[in-house]
């Protein structure tokens, strides 16, 4: 497909999805029946996403085209905040704290036709994704507390954002359970770090939460600023979707040599066969480095990671797996 083609199937589809949301404001009271509403809304947006799907134009290939489309539909699409967040990227990158906190609130805004947006976004199968990959994390902090008779247990969280996954499992532990924890959280962004410790500091003492801002990126090459050797658990739940293989590799490596004897490794990585690709690219300009069964296994072998340690799993929807890695 030519520049040009793609230029005129972004007009086209986004022509269309603002002609379909002209009429559905029109039937439904401004969007006041709310039942019929979200029918139109996803009959609209489901239209527009299918036709850009089919271009096959994926990556930062189609983020001019998408330009096109919200210069068009963009008065209508802004009003939907989880989507326009995503696409503004007010901290500098899509996946921030506080959109991963609404993914997981299933958070909707109170706009009539933004409420309706928010509601097809949550639904998509990659919020839902984010909403179970924060369960398996909680369920696994639960799981080592249980297995562990350790005076400290740490736990490490490598690109923490909203620490939602942490503040569930302080939830499901009893009191003296969770004053065994130590919860070291890394991240790029000083606000995240600091919105975590405040949702964690009314279960645990200050002092067993430990945030250090880090480049994420330099990880695996440069002293850390505090010790995350001898964890009982390590997650890192989305980060490696924007690196590289040999940086992924790299990292991966540096990770598993900070884990317990005995200790576990977690790691994310969202597969080739998202649906809510079209979506996060086209509409929001999300852009991610997606990685398959075979691809998630070679980065374990070329991180050095014994085959017998390694399982590659995958969240309920099957779309964000997982490495899951146990030492010996």
């Amino acid at each position: 497909m030519t520049e040009a083609e793609l230029f005129a199937t972004a007009e086209d589809a986004a022509g269309r999805l603002v002609a379909a949301l002209h009429a559905g404001e029109a039937t439904t009271g401004s969007w006041q029946d709310e039942h019929v509403a979200q029918s139109v809304v996803n009959a609209a947006l489901n239209g527009c996403l299918q036709t850009l799907a089919a271009t096959e134009v994926w990556g930062p290939a189609n983020r001019l085209a998408s330009g096109k489309l919200w210069e068009i539909a963009g008065e209508w699409l802004r009003r939907g905040e989880m989507q326009y967040r995503a696409r503004i990227k007010p901290r500098g990158y899509a996946g921030d704290d506080i959109l991963l906190a609404r993914m997981c609130d299933h958070w909707k805004c109170e706009d009539p036709l933004g409420r309706l947006f928010d509601d097809y976004f949550q639904r998509h199968a990659a919020p839902t994704a984010v909403r179970n990959r924060t369960q398996v994390v909680a369920e696994a902090i639960v799981a080592a507390v249980d297995a562990s008779a350790a005076p400290v247990l740490r736990v490490v969280s490598v690109g923490s954002g909203p620490a939602l996954d942490m503040h569930r499992a302080a939830e499901q532990l009893t009191k003296s359970q969770r004053q065994r924890l130590q919860l070291v959280l890394l991240d790029l962004d000083p606000l995240a770090l600091e919105t975590a410790r405040g949702r964690l500091e009314p279960l645990l003492a200050a002092e067993q939460i430990i945030t250090h801002r880090e480049n994420l990126y330099r990880l695996a090459s440069r002293p850390l600023s505090c010790d995350i050797s001898h964890a009982q658990l390590v997650a890192c739940t989305g980060f490696f979707d924007y690196l590289a293989d040999e940086d992924a590799a790299n990292l991966l490596r540096f990770l598993w040599s900070q884990v317990a004897p005995q200790g576990r490794l977690l790691v994310f990585n969202f597969a080739p066969h998202n649906p809510s690709r079209a979506l996060m690219e086209w509409v929001a300009n999300w852009y991610l480095i997606y990685r398959d069964r075979p691809q998630m296994l070679e980065l374990a072998h070329a991180a050095g990671l014994p085959p017998a340690n390694v399982e590659i799993q995958a969240e309920a929807v099957g779309v964000d797996l997982y490495l899951d890695a146990v030492q010996t």
